[in-house]
């Protein structure tokens, strides 16, 4: 729009200019465009949304707390947080926490998390650098006064701060038990067996009466291989289905990338042992253990953990052989051949339940006192055969072998004989 000239009737020009500005604000009126802005937004502060309550946790491993939690991925503004985050953990000393019952309502709670929230996090023990969208861990070492003694309890809370030093508030408390822990888990090794993986270690002592300590034996399992190639670091896939073996109870927990064995438990004093029946031929395993006793502090139930073992490696290694087969029975008897029956002695026995067996083998002792393989070189995959050379009245003696994949031979089942019947 051009703003028109000096001319010589200087009314003139100014009639012309308000009139070029009434057009302007007729069209402005008439389009929605041109509407008011409105105030201005404020700046973002970039605040990391604290985590909720479920997403964090505190244990006690002897003489320290680790802190775990979830670092959002979005500010209280929901803008992406771009980079780290610094993550504070406070510690602070409970008096009493009112146990929940189902009378308190949501309300109730929203609000008792609201204060918790509010409440500064002061005390800072611990910092580390956090990654959005990622689980955290922060590790408290705790001073002698506090890992030593009788029982008491520890609240703790998690602030995260933006890279100008600020936060949106510290989560809700989370509690652990301070005073004495079990004591670590002493000469831990591990050995390969044919049943699994046999776990053994020195049992806890009471001091004065010298009677194992009521504590249970948690162990934590990470494949970190197998014999084939396949890539180390994966996640077992096992469950252990038997609570009890010829050592001490065992029971599982997954999580992820691991298992979890508990040995002890339920009352279970603990036998300094226990056998991994989940482990699978040709993986490569690493154990940590550690012990852990229930305590009860401020309305609060606890676990104490002991400080962590060092870690055992073992290679389950496939060379082991089969169980020997059982059950051997010899049964005379008749085959017909054309107009004809000849002697026959039939043998059975009990399968192998084990899950790797490629066969058997059936030996034969005659009166030569020799003992000879008479099934031939391939591999019987039945638990039973028929010997047909046999002569009538003649007594002859038989055992069995098992055979895994792996070409291992068992030993020799046990005898059984019996005469071949005349035809």
């Amino acid at each position: 729009m051009q703003i028109p000239t000096q001319t010589a009737a200087c009314g003139v020009t100014r009639k012309l200019y308000v009139l070029n500005w009434a057009i302007v604000l007729a069209i402005c009126v008439a389009v929605a465009g041109c509407a008011s802005p409105g105030p201005p937004l404020p700046p973002s502060l970039n605040l990391p949304q604290i985590p909720a309550m479920s997403s964090v946790s505190a244990t006690r491993n002897g003489p320290t707390v680790t802190v775990r939690w979830t670092t959002p991925e979005r500010t209280t503004d929901r803008l992406l947080i771009r980079g780290t985050v610094e993550a504070e953990i406070c510690r602070e000393m409970a008096a009493s926490v009112k146990v929940e019952t189902a009378r308190r309502t949501a309300q109730a709670v929203s609000d008792a998390a609201a204060v918790d929230e509010a409440r500064p996090c002061s005390a800072v023990v611990a910092k580390a650098a956090a990654q959005p969208g990622v689980a955290g861990e922060a590790i408290d070492t705790l001073p002698t006064e506090l890992a030593t003694g009788p029982t008491r309890l520890l609240a703790y809370r998690v602030q995260l701060m933006n890279a100008a030093g600020r936060t949106a508030g510290a989560s809700g408390e989370v509690f652990a038990a301070a005073g004495d822990a079990p004591t670590a888990v002493a000469n831990f090794r591990a050995r390969a067996a044919k049943m699994g993986v046999v776990l053994e270690w020195a049992t806890e002592k009471h001091a004065s009466s010298g009677v194992s300590v009521d504590t249970a034996v948690e162990l934590e399992r990470t494949d970190v291989g197998q014999e084939d190639g396949v890539a180390k670091g994966a996640a077992v896939k096992a469950s252990v289905k038997d609570r009890t073996n010829s050592i001490a109870g065992l029971t599982t927990v997954k999580e992820p990338g691991v298992i979890r064995l508990r040995a002890g438990e339920d009352g279970t004093a603990d036998a300094g042992g226990v056998v991994d029946r989940s482990a699978q031929m040709g993986h490569t395993y690493s154990y940590t253990a550690w012990r852990m006793r229930m305590v009860q502090v401020g309305g609060q139930k606890l676990a104490v953990r002991s400080a962590v073992s060092q870690a055992v490696t073992v290679t389950l290694a496939d060379t082991f052989a089969p169980d020997a087969p059982a059950g051997l029975v010899a049964v005379p008897g008749l085959a017909s051949e054309a107009a004809a029956a000849r002697p026959t002695i039939d043998l059975s026995w009990e399968p192998n339940d084990e899950p790797r067996i490629a066969g058997y083998r059936v030996y034969r002792q005659d009166e030569s006192s020799v003992w000879r393989l008479i099934s031939g070189v391939e591999l019987i995959a039945a638990s039973a055969y028929r010997d047909m050379d046999v002569a009538a009245g003649r007594r002859y003696t038989y055992r069995v072998t098992a055979v895994g994949v792996n070409g291992q031979e068992s030993a020799r089942s046990k005898e059984a004989s019996e005469s071949a019947p005349s035809p």
